[in-house]
């Protein structure tokens, strides 16, 4: 060509290095570090929001443990007076409905035994009344609850079963009037409360066989008893403590084979309790005698004279028994004071956690009003991160022209920031599980105190631990999607010419 020689230089395309799942997490390992305080930013809102939904979490599972551990001890405390009750006093066709309903909810298949044994009822006829006592106990409540002037159109001034009485006189006309009525809606429906109310009257009617076959029983047991007494003029708890055990035993086979759930630990249990019980109110008579408040007065120097629930749980003090020494042993007092601080102790966690048993099928054990709240807490943290986020991809601009230059696709850039949030939501998820832990045990441990760790509910605290982590880095990489996005699709040239 013109005696002009071309010299050719071969050029070796190599095949382009692709970055391994390490390789990319050390790369935005190196990017964290480098912007720190932009990813301390935002890290600090995935931890304040992971931190409120364990503490919300925690504290629920708190109270709930600590709830069904104290309602069970006050259901042990009150057991031999509740089986007295049962045994030998008539019942209500309402007594029959909770006992039905609250063995149907607890799955207390003794207690659906012993309604068969006692009124010759199947288990599948107990079953189905169940079912409606529970919807009756619903249906009540919520007649209960409703606003007074809507429940004033509706139902007049009835309640309880008297409402659906006067709901049946004229069901047209109740139906015309709830409907406009667009905040009450019935449990699970108007056409399932009326469905309800359609079988009502049967069912009431079922009820009330029911109660009676049981009272026929109860009449059996009173009569066992007073042949068991002799005719002694005698409190039944005084005969039980003062009965030789043969006797007492004897007695008992009696009621068990009338049907009753009476077994030898039930006796042996009312028993102790009926003499503690007694132990408990001979001391208290003695403490409201007028001798023994003058000398307590006295010996204690009270300007203002207490009472003597407020003198038993003093009774293990030296004074306090010095002036019972007549009468009581330290032994006896020092069990009398220990019951009545119980007593009180658990009484007034009773009333405290009622509430909270109320919700008891709430999911995750939080409450709607709680759920709002979360949700709201959420999307301000998703809001936040975001911003985050979008001010950290406006400040690397120039670095994501760079990787694509360097042949980086969108999918590698999307996959990078995400993981970026990812990795930070995960630090700040843990971060959070802990304060927020802390922060509940500590403030129920204030109100709870020992009764938390006796009820410790370890599972339970261990699940909303992996919920709350997963709502962290969910929540961060939900909230880099679209800062995320944004970068991915930037062309290589634009961003170069960001100043």
């Amino acid at each position: 060509m013109n005696g002009i020689a071309r010299e050719y230089r071969e050029i070796d395309v190599k095949k382009q290095h692709s970055m391994s799942l390490r390789e990319t997490f050390e790369l935005c390992l190196k990017g964290v570090r480098h912007r720190l305080l932009r990813s301390l930013l935002t890290l600090a809102v995935v931890v304040l929001a992971v931190a409120f939904f364990m503490f919300l979490l925690a504290e629920s599972m708190f109270i709930r443990s600590t709830g069904r551990g104290v309602a069970a001890e006050g259901e042990h405390q009150r057991a031999s007076q509740q089986l007295m009750n049962q045994m030998f006093s008539p019942a209500t066709d309402m007594a029959t409905v909770r006992r039905l309903a609250n063995a149907r909810k607890d799955g207390d298949q003794e207690a659906f035994a012993e309604f068969s044994r006692l009124t010759g009822t199947s288990a599948e006829e107990l079953d189905r009344l169940a079912t409606s006592a529970e919807k009756e106990r619903l249906y009540i409540e919520w007649l209960a609850n409703i606003p007074t002037g809507n429940r004033t159109v509706l139902i007049h001034k009835t309640s309880g079963r008297a409402a659906f009485d006067y709901i049946l006189k004229d069901v047209g006309a109740f139906k015309t009037k709830i409907e406009p009525m667009l905040g009450i809606r019935a449990p699970g429906g108007l056409d399932q409360l009326l469905g309800f109310l359609d079988g009502y009257p049967e069912y009431k009617e079922d009820i009330s066989t029911i109660t009676s076959k049981w009272n026929d029983k109860v009449a059996q047991a009173n009569e066992i008893l007073r042949n068991a007494k002799g005719g002694e003029s005698v409190s039944d708890s005084r005969w039980i403590i003062e009965t030789v055990p043969e006797e007492l035993e004897a007695w008992r086979g009696q009621l068990e084979a009338l049907g009753f759930s009476f077994s030898k630990d039930d006796l042996a249990l009312m028993r102790d309790q009926f003499m503690a019980v007694e132990e408990s109110d001979a001391v208290f008579a003695m403490l409201n005698t007028k001798e023994v408040r003058e000398a307590w007065t006295r010996e204690f120097r009270e300007s203002t004279p207490s009472a003597a629930e407020q003198k038993a749980v003093r009774l293990g003090d030296e004074r306090a028994q010095k002036i019972l020494a007549s009468h009581f042993d330290p032994a006896t007092l020092n069990r009398v004071a220990a019951k009545t601080a119980y007593d009180t102790r658990l009484s007034g966690l009773e009333r405290k956690l009622a509430p909270s048993l109320a919700g008891d099928e709430a999911i995750l054990g939080l409450s709607p009003r709680q759920f709002f709240l979360l949700a709201i807490s959420f999307l301000v943290c998703m809001v936040g991160i975001t911003n985050a986020m979008l001010m950290s991809i406006t400040e690397r601009f120039r670095e994501i022209a760079t990787m694509k230059c360097l042949g980086a696709t969108d999918t590698y850039i999307l996959v990078q920031f995400m993981m970026e949030a990812a990795m930070q939501g995960f630090v700040g998820g843990i971060l959070g599980v802990v304060i927020g832990f802390v922060i509940a045990a500590l403030r129920s441990w204030t109100n709870f105190n020992f009764y938390l760790f006796e009820y410790w509910p370890g599972g339970d605290i261990a699940v909303c631990s992996l919920v709350s982590l997963l709502a962290g880095v969910l929540l961060a990489m939900l909230a880099s999607i679209v800062p995320s996005w944004i970068a991915s699709r930037m062309a290589p040239m634009d961003a170069m010419r960001v100043e």
